[in-house]
């Protein structure tokens, strides 16, 4: 299997390509290829068959065929820039650069895979898997520019499902956790291997992690009541 992931060097996305590195052929994006160096010593020691380092970066605009000629099967999206941007601190003049990395450019990437998969004849599937946290899923305080990121590129994917058939599956993965994003973790690794479950029961969306889950109940029930918990989970591990 031909695996695209985007966002390779994050601590996430070094679980999950050590994760799916056994019999597969991976394709790692990054602004720096030679920080994945190290990572794809690891994923060859793993199994992996093939490891290409795509230096890209998705903060400006891109043409997917001078960087992927490849037919890929799945793609592996955990690039995001908004995460940390509160409302009240958006600056105009950056609002192009989010756009490309959390919505854009990972959508120009995928529509041009579809087009090619129907170019081609192709009628295998394939695998989008988006990895974004539990603020994807409720009206957290500071954070609807994130939300809505969120939502308006899981809308397009419904339009891709209506536009491409069968050939699209997707997955969306909600982090309801606390990650470290410089390391890996016990937490990332378990992330990885639960996606590898859900790729195998043919899930369509899960929360990972209890905190994620009890804060979207209370937001079902209530959103003053998961508002209070964000706040007080904010004010005790800022």
């Amino acid at each position: 299997m031909n695996i695209l992931v985007l966002g390779a060097s994050s601590s996430i996305g070094k679980s999950i390509t050590k994760s799916f590195s056994k019999n597969n052929n991976l394709f790692l994006f990054s602004t720096k290829s030679d920080k994945l160096n190290e990572l794809k010593s690891e994923a060859l020691s793993l199994g992996s068959h093939i490891v290409n380092l795509i230096e890209c970066d998705l903060s400006k605009p891109i043409n997917v065929d001078e960087i992927i000629e490849e037919k890929i099967d799945m793609v592996i999206n955990i690039a995001c820039s908004s995460s940390d941007l509160k409302d009240d601190s958006i600056d105009p003049n950056h609002h192009i650069y989010h756009t490309y990395v959390d919505l854009s450019n990972p959508l120009i990437i995928l529509r041009h895979l579809l087009d090619r998969k129907n170019n081609d004849g192709d009628n295998s599937k394939l695998l989008y898997v988006f990895i974004n946290t539990i603020l994807s899923k409720i009206q957290s305080p500071d954070h609807s520019v994130y939300l809505s990121y969120k939502i308006l590129q899981q809308e397009y994917i419904h339009g891709f499902k209506r536009k491409y058939g069968d050939i699209l599956k997707s997955i969306n993965v909600i982090v309801g956790t606390q990650i470290d994003r410089t390391k890996e973790t016990q937490k990332t690794i378990k992330l990885a291997e639960r996606i590898k479950l859900a790729i195998k029961n043919d899930e369509s969306e899960f929360i990972f992690g209890f905190e994620g889950k009890i804060i979207y109940i209370l937001y079902r029930i209530s959103p003053l009541f998961s508002d209070s918990l964000i706040y007080i989970k904010r004010f005790l591990f800022r």
